[in-house]
C-alpha cells in the first residue's frame, strides 16, 4: 500500500471545558471542579490522537483570530511534532463547550454553543486550502458541525475537489449535513447509532438493525458510501465495507469510564493511523475500539495513554456481526 497522508478538517472548532459536579441539577448553586480544558474540535481531537498513535497528519479549518495562537500552540505541544497546523483564521469567537460530568449518578450533560459566523470569502479560503492538500494518497476527514455561514454546498464542494483528486473523503459530521449529503460519493462515513437511524430510517437498536441499517447506504447496494463505521457506545462498533463486516468490541468495568467526550474521534483516529500503515481491516477495527476505550477511561480529559490502547487492543473481541 501507498504511503497515505491525513488531512482533518474541522470547520466549527471549540475550546473543551470538562467540570465534574457531583450530584448536578439544574436551578442550583454548586460547587464544580475543571477537569479539563483544551482546543478541541472533532477534527482537531482525531490530529491529536493520531499524533498519541505515532501518525503525522495535517489539521486544517477555521478558527476565530483570537484563538489561533492558543490551537497552534496545543498542536505543537500535544501533536509530539506529528501534527502539522494549517488552520485558517476568521472574524469572531471560537465557540466554548462544556461538558458536566457528574461521578456520583454517572451522567455528563453537554452544553454546545454556536460558534463564530463564516463569510463567503472565509469559505472560499478553506475550499482552497483542501483542494490544495487533497491529493491520491491522501485520507482527508471532514470532521464536526458547520458553522453558521457555512453551506452544506460548501461542504459538497470539498468532497468533489476530493472525488477528482483521487482523495479518500471522510465524513464524521450531524445527522442534517448527513441526509443531505447522502448521494454525494464518499470513501467513508462514521457516525453513531442515532446518526444512522437518521439518515436510513431504519431501527438501530441491536447489531442486527445496524448492520442493515449500514448496508443500505452502501455502494454495493445502490448507496454512495465504500465503507460505513458504525459506532455503539459500550457495545463497540461495526464496519461494513467491501467484503468486510466486522463487529469489535472491549469489555471494561463500567466503573472505570470516566467520560466519553471525544471517544468516537479517538475511534477514527485509531482505526484511520492502522489503515495508513497497511494493516487490515479487522486490526484497524480492534485498534479503533482500543483507542476510544483509552479515550473513555482517562482521567485527563484529551490525553490518551499509549500503554492503554495496546492494553484494549489485545482485549479487543472482534467477530461477523449477527446479520453478516
Amino acid at each position: 500500500m501507498a504511503e497515505y497522508r491525513i488531512v482533518t478538517v474541522t470547520l466549527n472548532p471549540a475550546i473543551d471545558r470538562v467540570v465534574s459536579v457531583p450530584q448536578f441539577r439544574v436551578g442550583v448553586h454548586a460547587k464544580a471542579k475543571r477537569v479539563g480544558w483544551y482546543p478541541a474540535g472533532k477534527g482537531i481531537n482525531v490530529s491529536r490522537v493520531l499524533a498519541t498513535l505515532g501518525t503525522r497528519s495535517i489539521a486544517t479549518g477555521l478558527v476565530g483570530e483570537g484563538e489561533l495562537a492558543i490551537f497552534e500552540e496545543y498542536l505543537e505541544h500535544h501533536g509530539h511534532a506529528r501534527v502539522t497546523t494549517q488552520l485558517l483564521s476568521v472574524r469572531g469567537r471560537t465557540r466554548d463547550n462544556i461538558t458536566v460530568v457528574d461521578p456520583v449518578d454517572d451522567t455528563e450533560t453537554h452544553l454546545r454553543d454556536e460558534g463564530f459566523t463564516v463569510q463567503r470569502e472565509d469559505m472560499r479560503r478553506i475550499m482552497s486550502k483542501v483542494g490544495m492538500l487533497a491529493r491520491e494518497e491522501a485520507v482527508v476527514a471532514f470532521c464536526g458541525s458547520l458553522p453558521p455561514g457555512a453551506t452544506t454546498g460548501d461542504l459538497r464542494t470539498m468532497l468533489h475537489r476530493c472525488d477528482e483528486a483521487g482523495a479518500h473523503a471522510v465524513i464524521d459530521t450531524s445527522e442534517q449535513v448527513l441526509a443531505d449529503l447522502r448521494d454525494e460519493p464518499v470513501w467513508m462515513v462514521k457516525v453513531n447509532a442515532k446518526e444512522l437511524e437518521t439518515l436510513t430510517g431504519m431501527p438501530t437498536g441491536s447489531e442486527q438493525e445496524a448492520v442493515e441499517a449500514a448496508r443500505s447506504i452502501l455502494r454495493s447496494k445502490g448507496g454512495s458510501v465504500e465503507y460505513v463505521v458504525a459506532t455503539r457506545g459500550a457495545d463497540g462498533a461495526i464496519l461494513l465495507g467491501p467484503g468486510v463486516c466486522l463487529s469489535a468490541k472491549v469489555a471494561v468495568h463500567p466503573g472505570l469510564i470516566a467520560n466519553t467526550v471525544g471517544c468516537g474521534d479517538a475511534l477514527l483516529a485509531g482505526l484511520l493511523a492502522a489503515y495508513v500503515r497497511g494493516a487490515d481491516w479487522d486490526a484497524a477495527l480492534k485498534r479503533g475500539v482500543a483507542t476510544a476505550t483509552a479515550n473513555a477511561v482517562s482521567r485527563t480529559p484529551g490525553v490518551i495513554e499509549p500503554d492503554d490502547i495496546r492494553q484494549y487492543a489485545e482485549m479487543a473481541i472482534l467477530a461477523p456481526p449477527t446479520a453478516a
